[in-house]
């Protein structure tokens, strides 16, 4: 009959393994670490962080290196709207960025376009009411709820009685 202490796994065998660690058996890391985990998986050799710490660095197996950043945003610098509007406004007027200058005159003609082709309807609209209309009907539509300062309402008897009673 064998001992009952001889079934127990021993002491060495409990005791964490030195050196490095397997990627499947290390604690969780940084986001970067789960980002190159789901690319390369066991083609992974180690990971490093880069200096200041905003991505991480994958050696593979292979001698090859991938980054990911720790951040869901990317690492991105959150800048202010006024700030952001500089940059764009600096963008805009260095020639490198000739596509940018012909949109916005695209966008400028669009808009001009449009403001003549608005105006020119407004106008021919408001010709058309003038010579299509009675001068007595044009009064009565401009005297109506909009064009009236009472909004339609008629004005209180001064007498303080009321009508039809």
């Amino acid at each position: 009959m064998k001992s009952p202490e001889a079934s127990r796994p021993s002491a060495a065998r409990r005791a964490p393994r030195r050196g490095r660690r397997s990627i499947t058996t290390a604690p969780p890391g940084p986001l970067g670490e789960d980002i190159l985990l789901a690319r390369h998986g066991d083609h992974i050799d180690h990971f490093r962080q880069d200096p200041d710490g905003s991505r991480t660095v994958a050696v593979l197996h292979d001698g090859g290196t991938d980054t990911a950043p720790n951040h869901f945003d990317g690492g991105a610098v959150h800048l202010s709207p006024v700030d952001r509007t500089r940059l764009r406004l600096a963008e805009l007027s260095s020639g490198t960025h000739a596509q940018t200058r012909r949109e916005i005159g695209f966008l400028t003609k669009l808009s001009l376009a449009w403001l003549l082709v608005s105006v020119a309807v407004f106008g021919l609209m408001m010709w058309g009411i003038t010579t299509a209309m009675e001068p007595g009907d044009l009064q009565i539509v401009m005297s109506g709820p909009l064009g009236d300062p009472s909004g339609g309402v008629p004005a209180p008897d001064p007498s303080g009685t009321v009508d039809g009673g």
